[in-house]
């Protein structure tokens, strides 16, 4: 897809949840370079005129925490170092870097968020460390059972928040950080909902009603997320979108539009999971087709100021109300 015009209403674009930071790094891979074996890289997100991405840092499981925590500081250096030698790349700490419309485009503001407190190893210090080090996201588990709480392969057990859990939503609180569900079992979601005060978010999460795949959310868990001001990011991952497992961009339709009539057209987002997901929907094959999403939306008959928000206007109301000021 060429590069939206000036004239564009929906920049910027922003994506709640993409891994394509811990694939380039374990592939070798140069981020600030078009590549062709990935969802996403910086020249295709500035075509797609993505302005703020969330870059999930992922380091799958392992019991020695120690090994899990030096995974996700090599991908915070490696990220840094592009920051450092790319001018098109700006890491945001603090709510007053975040865009604007009229901000000059050509740009990608990064937002660092680490998928699983694993790597926490049960020690608040190193969330501390982790927020120095730039990181205003943590999703709390990723699907299995942790120091914070228990994932969603562990929903049976009808565990919650740990003790250290709720003192890591606490601390993320004070620090001004954004805490994300997705991928929490239930008991625990409804633990961050009675924790939390301000808006929380499920980065990268889709409709069960729609389909019955565990990582999705029940419609109770959306209207709690929308009461709480949060945002939901809608997941590109086939198994989350249908039940036999392979997506077209309708059936992403079908689950914004329903997100859309449950939540209101306030809450819902884009969180695709690029490089996150082995295959892409029909239709939405890597990162510059996001703007055929919302064409279609738009075909579909939904407002400008509903598609405005959905594009990155929810996101970015929550990243400015939680992110320190400065």
């Amino acid at each position: 897809m060429s590069e939206q015009p000036t004239s564009w209403p929906y920049w910027p674009l922003v994506d709640g949840h993409m891994d394509t930071i811990s694939t380039m790094y374990e592939g070798k891979l140069d981020f600030s370079k078009r590549q062709t074996n990935t969802h996403s890289d910086l020249p295709r997100l500035l075509e797609a005129g993505v302005g703020v991405q969330v870059l999930a840092l992922f380091a799958r499981p392992n019991p020695n925490k120690s090994i899990t925590l030096q995974k996700i500081l090599s991908y915070l250096e490696y990220v840094w170092q592009l920051a450092d030698e790319d001018p098109r790349i700006e890491i945001v700490e603090t709510s007053i870097q975040l865009p604007t419309t009229q901000s000059s485009r050509g740009k990608l503001w990064a937002i660092l968020a680490v998928e699983g407190g694993d790597c926490l190893g049960g020690e608040l210090w190193v969330l501390r460390l982790l927020h120095r080090l730039g990181v205003r996201l943590l999703t709390l588990t990723w699907s299995n059972r942790n120091l914070l709480a228990d994932g969603i392969w562990e929903a049976d057990s009808k565990g919650g928040l740990t003790c250290f859990g709720k003192e890591v939503v606490q601390e993320m609180g004070r620090l001004g950080m954004i805490v994300d569900v997705s991928h929490l079992s239930p008991t625990g979601f409804w633990d961050v909902a009675e924790i939390v005060r301000g808006p929380f978010v499920a980065s990268h999460s889709n409709v069960q009603a729609l389909c019955g795949h565990r990582r999705n959310l029940s419609d109770d868990q959306i209207r709690c997320i929308a009461e709480h001001g949060g945002v939901i990011g809608v997941n590109f991952c086939g198994p989350h979108l249908t039940e036999a497992g392979e997506a077209s961009l309708d059936d992403v339709v079908a689950h914004v539009e329903y997100l859309w009539q449950v939540a209101g057209e306030d809450h819902v987002g884009l969180g695709t999971d690029y490089d996150g997901i082995d295959l892409a929907p029909k239709g939405l094959g890597d990162v510059t087709c996001l703007p055929w999403l919302i064409h279609e939306l738009g075909q579909r008959g939904h407002s400008q100021d509903r598609l405005v928000k959905f594009a990155g206007g929810n996101f970015l109301r929550v990243f400015r109300e939680i992110l320190p000021i400065g």
